[in-house]
């Protein structure tokens, strides 16, 4: 069974495929363009180096965010269409459920994002909550928790975990948004 795995939610884009669990090929662009321009492109050399069709994908794994607004949406986008169009299973993993695998015993995992913090609340290996936190609020939330940052995803293991992930069908995959907006932010006001 072939897994396409991506990943748009940061500035650095990854793709990659696992055979029956096991990493195969990643590939990763840390351009600094426009996912949009990069994905497709990188998506067909991923598959040419593998030696596959697009057709010999079995399944796909992608990162729905919280992450970039846009990236996510192209990564999102990019799997559904694929997915519908190949008739094939699609799971949803979360930016910060990517490093679960390599973190302890820590109760909030922390990835930084350009004016603020993603923040999962840890429970049992799995993350329960999810919450922003801005840049100038982090220090004062953060006093006496147990917090680490995720800086390092395992990408042998990473599709094990997902793959506990249930199917889910195309058209009800969606972007997964954190951080609110301005707008949202007045209206609970």
């Amino acid at each position: 069974m072939n897994t396409l795995f991506i990943d748009t939610h940061g500035e650095v884009v990854v793709l990659a495929i696992y055979t029956d669990e096991k990493l195969m090929k990643k590939k990763e662009s840390k351009e600094r363009k426009d996912h949009s321009t990069i994905c497709m492109p990188l998506l067909v050399e991923l598959l040419t180096e593998s030696k596959l069709d697009i057709k010999d994908i079995n399944d796909i794994v992608v990162v729905n965010g919280p992450g970039s607004f846009t990236g996510v949406r192209i990564g999102v986008t990019i799997a559904k269409t694929l997915a519908f169009t190949l008739n094939i299973p699609i799971r949803m993993i979360t930016s910060l459920e990517l490093y679960l695998d390599t973190i302890q015993n820590q109760e909030y995992l922390v990835l930084n994002e350009k004016n603020g913090y993603y923040i999962g609340k840890i429970e049992n290996k799995q993350i329960i909550e999810y919450e922003y936190i801005k840049t100038s609020e982090f220090d004062s939330w953060a006093l006496n928790k147990n917090i680490v940052f995720g800086d390092k995803i395992n990408y042998e293991n990473l599709i094990v975990f997902a793959h506990q992930k249930e199917e889910t069908n195309p058209h009800v995959v969606n972007p997964f948004y954190v951080k609110k907006i301005e707008v949202e932010n007045d209206k609970r006001s």
